[in-house]
């Protein structure tokens, strides 16, 4: 009778266990149910990319140019901001950095919603636990170590190296993935090499709350650090070329001239190495590398245009070192010489040199005003004619190619030679922004008349006259250093036109190369040695012979007790000077208050040596600076010295009458 109540109680326990199981399950599934999804969408995973690490770049010898260390920044990342806590984030990061909160709120608006930004410079670990610790008032901020670049070298070789910045138009557009918040390779090394110098960026999926803090990382991608730059860069070089170009400006000051700017280049013409390049003045890559560069720092750069590398991008008319250009073809071609007759004396002083002329130091020509040498020379032949620079020598050059025009030779024939030799286009240098130059012949002229773009004469078609103005280096015709420094190391090497180089190589973070810079043959000219060697010669009695127009200048190449005939060094070097007229201003005599006019002339001078085995190829430019020998000669002559081993002695004057 007992077992039926038995079977009841336990199957009533049964089913109070199974009630409350149900009612357990319920409680889960649907009362539980909202606070799970708040919990749920209070935890979000967000992904954030980890810039790489940035190659460095170094001088052939190894010296450091441009690196990158690990440093704390603030990270904000708006997308876990709440919209109603921004301003409070804004207060607090103006307190924690000591900035008004207008210039972070601007930081904010630049960026724009949803974005992920660095903001500020470098901050110190302390502050980092400060936020960490206070993170409810900092949502959406986080402090991770990134990589700052680092230019040593400040000022100096800052043209070269380039800088780092935000991206532009271009850069987002193109190829690799960039986005706004990026820093690219600007200028430079950095701008030229910039896919290589990158390296490829890493990730962090961190959770975060609601809240917009950060509860731990979930999964982190270390980046990929970019590739290191070795340049065929001598940095001693590089210090002396600097350093000549300033002390070439403050002679140019001294003797009474206003100097803009200077521009020069070291070239190997056994393979076309840059091995120095500057421009000043210059400016500190440092401003741009943490993006904080000011308003009143960017409008000096552009009022001076510091920015500009006027080794390669200057458009200077290239003055009388481009005679070397009509003097080789005139050798080469043996029949373009000048014929005119002069009022005193016949054009040919020797019979039995179709070369010799007298330069009396004018010029008359039929439809063209008067032209004036810069001094009389008397006799000379094609030797002495760019030993003594005498212009009327060279227009008569351009009058015999145009007496014979569409008869004996093309018209462009020494337009033709100076595009060969690499003017008129760019040298392919691995540097961004490099310009052209003009060569000017008929075809550009008309184009620019009839397109009234101001470069040319409105009336009147190309003429004699303008091809006498190009074979002097005048007019329109325009080249960089870059430019004129390798036409003269394709001469004195034999023939060969190198592209220029500045990179070597490209080396990974286990010192693999992954891009090699080999020497790179553009064209090979068709030179007689004899022409080379003529041409070496000629080069050396400019500076050394008793009518070189920059002898004074290189009188004392080997210390001021020694004469330059024995100096053994002095004969391994040879140039040319240059001196491009550019205007005449009036100016007021300070002792008699009268007006008189001044010919406002930039300087220059491109040196060779040694001249049995050319192994250097300086080309020195220095803006409204002057007469070529009396300025832009003594700093080449510098730079020769060091090169030569020989003491550098002070620049100074190159003299008073000279060209």
């Amino acid at each position: 009778m007992r077992q039926p109540w038995r079977l009841t109680l336990i199957g009533a326990a049964f089913l109070g266990l199974f009630a409350i199981l149900v009612l357990r399950l319920w409680y889960l599934q649907v009362s539980s149910l909202e606070n799970s999804l708040d919990t749920a969408e209070a935890q979000q995973l967000s992904t954030v990319t980890i810039e790489a690490p940035r190659g460095d770049i170094y001088d052939r010898d190894g010296i450091l140019m441009a690196g990158t260390r690990a440093a704390l920044r603030i990270v904000i990342d708006r997308k876990l901001v709440p919209e109603d806590r921004e301003e409070g984030l804004i207060q607090h990061l103006a307190a924690l950095l000591d900035t008004p909160p207008s210039e972070i709120r601007q930081v904010f608006e630049s960026n724009g919603p949803g974005t992920r930004f660095t903001l500020g410079g470098e901050v110190s670990e302390r502050t980092a636990m400060f936020t960490w610790e206070h993170s409810e008032d900092f949502p959406g901020l986080a402090i991770i170590p990134q990589p700052i670049r680092l230019y040593p070298l400040r000022q100096q070789a800052a043209h070269l190296v380039g800088y780092i910045g935000a991206p532009d138009a271009a850069d987002l557009e193109g190829p690799g993935d960039i986005k706004p918040n990026d820093r690219v390779g600007k200028f430079g090394v950095e701008g030229s090499y910039d896919r290589l110098l990158r390296g490829t960026p890493g990730a962090i999926t961190y959770r975060v709350n609601a809240r917009g803090q950060i509860l731990g990382i979930v999964e982190e991608t270390p980046p990929v650090p970019g590739g290191s730059a070795h340049t065929t860069i001598d940095l001693h070089m590089q210090t002396v070329l600097e350093s000549a170009l300033i002390d070439g400006m403050s002679l140019s000051r001294e003797l009474g001239d206003d100097p803009l700017r200077a521009a020069g280049v070291i070239l190997d013409p056994t393979d076309g190495s840059v091995l120095a390049m500057a421009s000043v003045p210059s400016y500190d890559p440092t401003l741009f590398a943490d993006g904080l560069i000011t308003q009143a720092e960017w409008e000096s750069l552009q009022e001076s245009a510091a920015l500009n590398n006027f080794a390669i991008q200057g458009n200077y008319a290239p003055a009388s070192t481009f005679k070397v250009v009509a003097y080789t073809l005139a050798l080469m071609n043996g029949e373009i010489y000048p014929t005119i007759e002069q009022d005193e004396h016949p054009g040919k002083q020797d019979p039995t040199d179709p070369t010799s002329f007298w330069c009396d130091g004018d010029l008359h020509f039929e439809n063209t005003p008067e032209l004036h040498d810069w001094t009389r020379h008397g006799e000379v032949d094609i030797h002495t004619s760019l030993q003594v620079s005498c212009d009327n020598y060279y227009w008569g050059i351009a009058l015999a190619i145009w007496s014979e025009a569409g008869e004996k030779w093309s018209e462009n024939i020494l337009q033709d030679w100076a595009r060969e030799l690499g003017f008129g286009s760019l040298t392919d240098v691995d540097l961004p922004h490099e310009q052209p130059g003009v060569v000017p012949d008929r075809e550009w002229f008309q184009y620019h008349q009839v397109n009234k773009t101001g470069l040319v004469r409105e009336e009147g078609g190309w003429s004699g006259g303008d091809l006498m103005n190009m074979t002097i280096g005048q007019g329109a015709m325009t080249s960089t250093p870059l430019q004129l420094a390798n036409a003269y190391a394709s001469l004195v090497n034999g023939g060969t036109v190198f592209v220029p180089r500045v990179v070597d190589r490209v080396v990974d973070v286990e010192g693999e190369v992954v891009y090699r810079n080999l020497p790179s043959v553009a064209r090979t000219l068709d030179i007689d040695a004899v022409v080379v060697e003529n041409l070496k010669e000629d080069l050396h009695g400019v500076v050394a012979g008793a009518r070189g127009t920059s002898r004074t200048a290189f009188a004392e190449f080997c210390g001021p007790s020694v004469r330059a005939i024995d100096c053994a060094s002095l004969q391994q070097v040879g140039g040319k000077t240059g001196t491009a007229e550019v205007r005449k201003e009036v100016v007021v005599d300070e002792e008699t208050g009268e007006e008189e006019q001044k010919d406002i002339s930039t300087a220059w001078f491109v040196g060779v040596a040694p001249l049995d085995d050319p192994q250097y190829v300086v080309a020195v430019v220095i803006e409204e600076g002057g007469s070529g020998g009396r300025v832009a000669a003594p700093t080449v002559r510098a730079i020769l010295q060091y090169l030569m081993n020989e003491s550098m002695t002070p620049i100074r004057s190159g003299g008073e009458n000279t060209e």
